[in-house]
């Protein structure tokens, strides 16, 4: 199980995507995630079949993709905000989603502008 303080340490050891989609671990998803998860990659795309056609997480650009990732009962699927994890054993899907907190400039901002 994936704690908040791994998940924070995933987004910055892997802050940026590989040079090249050729350094990425693609072994990992068709060793323990193929069959579950009906996953599918073509030149650009990583395609997950267990995904909701309709969800932004149902297809991820390859460029966008900064690491795959192993834990015990998972496959983690680093992206710049978000890590879709993939179950080893079912076709269970979950996504953190990394919410920035807004910059003291944007809270000024937002108080100015919505002054009752």
């Amino acid at each position: 199980m994936a704690t908040r303080k791994l998940i924070d340490a995933l987004y910055r050891k892997y802050n940026r995507p590989p040079a090249s989609t050729d350094e990425l671990n693609f072994s990992l998803l068709f060793d323990y995630a193929l069959e579950n998860h009906g996953i599918v990659i073509d030149e650009d795309d990583l395609f997950i079949g267990s995904v909701d056609p309709s969800s932004p997480f149902a297809r991820i650009p390859l460029r966008h993709i900064h690491e795959i990732f192993e834990f015990e009962n998972q496959i983690a699927i680093v992206l710049r905000n978000s890590i879709v994890f993939l179950s080893k054993s079912d076709s269970k899907v979950n996504v953190h989603l990394r919410m920035e907190k807004p910059s003291v400039w944007s809270r000024i901002k937002d108080s100015l502008l919505y002054r009752d």
